[in-house]
C-alpha cells in the first residue's frame, strides 16, 4: 500500500486498507496488529493476547494461507522478518531454506495443515464468544473449505462449526473477490487501494445490516 511505512522495526500500518477505512466510517480507533507473511498460529496467538485487554474492541480477522508454518525460538527473529523482531518464525512455499525444503519435503501435508487452521479458528471463535467480543472474520485462502481432497470427519465438523461466522466477499475471499473485480494487486498478490475502498464499502452494508459494530459503538456512547 502507498501509505504503508518501510524500515526495519514497527513500520507504520496502512490507513488505507478495508479495516483501517472501516474504523474511520465509525469513527473509531484503529490498532493494526498483523505480522507481514506470518501463519494462523501467530494469528492465533495474537487474538489470545488481545482478548486480555478490557478496552471494548471489535476483532477483525484474517486467517491467512493454511500451508504457512509457524515456529517459535529462543532467539529473535531479526534476519527473517524485516517488520520487527519477534521469536516466532514462519516457513512458506517458495522459501529456498534448507529447513523449508525439509519441511515440505518430509513433514508437511494438506490434511495437517487444513486441520490446525481450522482448529485455530475454532478455538478463536470460543474465546471470543465466551468473552462477549464482537469480530469479523474472514480467510484468505478457500482451501480452509475445500471438502473434495484431504478431509474426514473432524475436518468437516470444524468446518460446520466455523462457517456461520465466516464472513466471505460476495462468496469469494478478499483476494479472489479483487480479482474477479480486476483490480490491482502487487507482485505479492495482495490487493491494493482500489480494492479496499471497494472492500470498505462492501463491509460497510455487511456491519449495519448484522449490526456487527453495535456493541462497541453502545459502549463508547
Amino acid at each position: 500500500m502507498s501509505d504503508a511505512g518501510t524500515g526495519t522495526v514497527s513500520p507504520a500500518p496502512s490507513q488505507k486498507t478495508w479495516p483501517a477505512l472501516l474504523a474511520k466510517a465509525y469513527e473509531l480507533d484503529y490498532e493494526c496488529l498483523a505480522r507481514p507473511g506470518g501463519g494462523n498460529l501467530q494469528i492465533l496467538d495474537n487474538i489470545i493476547a488481545q482478548t486480555v485487554d478490557p478496552e471494548p474492541a471489535l476483532f477483525v480477522i484474517c486467517w491467512t494461507w493454511v500451508d504457512r508454518f509457524d515456529y517459535w525460538t529462543d532467539h529473535q527473529n531479526w534476519a527473517d522478518n524485516k517488520f520487527g523482531s519477534n521469536q516466532w518464525h514462519t516457513i512458506r512455499p517458495g522459501t529456498t531454506s534448507e529447513l523449508a525444503k525439509f519441511y515440505y519435503k518430509q513433514l508437511h501435508h494438506a490434511y495437517s495443515d487444513k486441520l490446525n487452521s481450522l482448529l485455530y479458528a475454532k478455538s478463536a471463535v470460543d474465546l471470543l464468544t465466551q468473552k462477549n467480543i464482537p469480530f469479523i472474520m474472514t480467510c484468505m485462502d478457500d482451501l480452509m473449505f475445500e471438502t473434495a481432497w484431504h478431509t474426514s470427519n473432524s475436518v468437516q465438523s470444524l468446518q460446520s462449526c466455523i462457517q456461520p461466522h465466516m464472513t466471505q466477499f460476495e462468496g469469494r475471499t478478499f483476494l479472489d473477490w479483487s480479482r474477479h473485480h480486476g483490480y490491482a494487486e502487487s507482485a505479492l498478490m495482495h490487493p491494493l487501494e482500489q480494492a479496499h475502498q471497494a472492500a470498505a464499502d462492501h463491509m460497510i452494508k455487511i456491519f449495519d445490516k448484522q449490526k456487527i459494530i453495535d456493541p462497541v459503538l453502545q459502549v463508547r456512547a
